[in-house]
């Protein structure tokens, strides 16, 4: 192989080791933001909710 073709596997990659680990950070990211809404809804369900005050008609 020339050194232009070996350059340019190496910088392709590089960039796709880049973006792997981008998408893998990003995917622990969004696990963890689901997990947090999920909790937060259970919290959520154990508070009474007031039932909203009849409309006066008049």
């Amino acid at each position: 192989m020339t050194d232009e073709v070996t350059a340019f596997l190496i910088f392709i990659l590089a960039c796709s080791a880049f973006l792997i680990g981008l998408m893998a950070h990003y995917a622990r990211r969004i696990n963890r933001l689901r997990a947090m809404v999920d909790g937060f809804s259970r919290v959520h369900d154990l508070v009474p909710q007031r039932a909203p005050a009849p409309r006066k008609r008049g």
